[in-house]
């Protein structure tokens, strides 16, 4: 048994497609593809696939980790050309590599977000940003339960820059991201709209890549 990790492109209309939905076609795919996956042991064995950190829905991205378990003898290579052979429209398989590094290692994640433009929108959203408060309520744990919370994003960003492109508005943010602590990117254009009293319009968010906590790639 040995462990890889299969780099995914999410594009177009797959950025609609859930992380339940991401987890049933990479399930047929592999299988389509004839890879030969290791089983967990016990009462109900099951194939190791896993997602190192679900994509929002509507959210587009350029490196999707998934660890996956193996067993025979097949190369990296061998699994990038049988995978790449099967996947559906709008995902694609970027690269397949040794898994060097755990989930548990990841920190932030980087986005590319492109706003429709209004007057002084880019004035206003650096003020916001620079402000240090945007409350924004997210669903946390209390306990044993699950219940909203109140966070300032602020303290979530690892960096932002907020440029102006003609028509648009382009944000590229680092935001905390794993199991310690997350922000997500369409939960920062709420507090920013929330912030600005403006209704930000939205044309596009895309995750660019996973980091660690020294901001190295993941």
């Amino acid at each position: 048994m040995r462990s890889i990790r299969v780099t995914l492109a999410k594009k177009g209309r797959a950025k609609y497609l859930s992380h339940l939905d991401m987890q049933r076609c990479m399930m047929r795919a592999v299988r389509r593809a004839r890879i030969e996956l290791w089983y967990t042991e016990g009462f109900n064995p099951h194939p190791y696939i896993t997602f190192a950190l679900p994509l929002p829905l509507g959210v587009e991205s350029e490196s999707e980790p998934v660890e996956i378990r193996l067993e025979g003898g097949a190369t990296n290579e061998e699994v990038f050309q049988a995978l790449s052979a099967v996947m559906p429209e709008g995902i694609e398989v970027v690269s397949v590599q040794d898994s060097t590094a755990k989930p548990n290692e990841i920190a932030f994640a980087q986005y590319h977000i492109v706003l429709q433009n209004a007057p002084a929108l880019t004035d206003r959203l650096r003020a916001a940003l620079a402000s240090g408060e945007l409350p924004a309520e997210k669903l946390g744990k209390a306990g044993h339960k699950k219940a909203m919370k109140q966070i300032n994003c602020c303290e979530l960003i690892g960096s932002v820059t907020v440029e102006e492109t003609g028509e648009t508005v382009e944000m590229n943010a680092v935001l905390a991201a794993g199991s310690q602590q997350n922000l997500s990117p369409l939960l920062l254009l709420e507090a920013l709209s929330a912030k600005t009293g403006e209704e930000l319009q939205c044309l596009s968010v895309v995750r660019k890549c996973l980091l660690k906590s020294d901001y190295s790639r993941f």
